[in-house]
């Protein structure tokens, strides 16, 4: 009788049809993951999830500020060797992934999220750095425009301190924004590994 009632009050306020939808096609039920909120599916999703990574920044919120929570949430994991990776991330797109945040400190600075903010990595000006490989797009020949931008100090590049070592890792990291089917989101989450950060990371040349 109680559910009866809730559902009548939904109906009145015209919420009827949308509360039927949550139930019987909720993105838990299609996909399997418990407590899944986004409608995202790319590896760094799957990556997010696993290792529970604040999504988007809070109302208010800098883009820094984001920058800074999410480091600090993969810094707690690490030094508990509990960061976990799915198939599709290594450990040279997780450090892109960090230089890709990084603002501040003695390794290499990307400040990347003040633009390009989670989850949409876009300012709203440029195209999203999602799903860059179905477009085709040359992410060499991108990172490689940004570090002339950046030698030349261009106006939104002048602080940043990418260096040409740094290309490998962003460009593994940005492969990782790319969608894969509904289907397969799931094992990306099952099967994610630990990541062992223990020893210093040092990239192919």
């Amino acid at each position: 009788m109680k559910q009866l009632g809730v559902l009548a009050i939904g109906i009145a306020l015209g919420l009827g049809t949308s509360l039927a939808v949550d139930k019987a096609g909720s993105i838990e039920q299609k996909t399997k993951v418990h407590r899944l909120a986004s409608t995202k599916r790319a590896v760094y999703d799957a990556f997010v999830y696993a290792n529970r990574i604040p999504e988007k920044a809070e109302e208010g919120e800098a883009a820094s500020d984001l920058a800074g929570r999410i480091l600090g949430r993969l810094a707690n994991q690490e030094g508990r060797v509990l960061l976990k990776v799915p198939p599709g991330m290594d450990r040279a797109a997780y450090e892109g992934y960090k230089t890709f945040l990084r603002d501040e400190g003695p390794s290499s600075v990307g400040n990347c999220i003040a633009c390009h903010t989670p989850p949409q990595f876009t300012d709203g000006k440029a195209p999203s750095l999602r799903n860059l490989g179905p477009r085709k797009v040359d992410l060499q020949k991108v990172l490689r425009a940004k570090l002339t931008a950046r030698a030349e100090k261009q106006d939104g590049y002048a602080a940043t301190k990418i260096s040409p070592k740094d290309l490998p890792s962003l460009l593994a990291f940005l492969k990782t924004l790319n969608d894969v089917p509904e289907d397969q989101f799931r094992d990306l989450i099952v099967k994610a590994q630990v990541l062992d950060t223990t020893e210093e990371y040092q990239p192919d040349p």
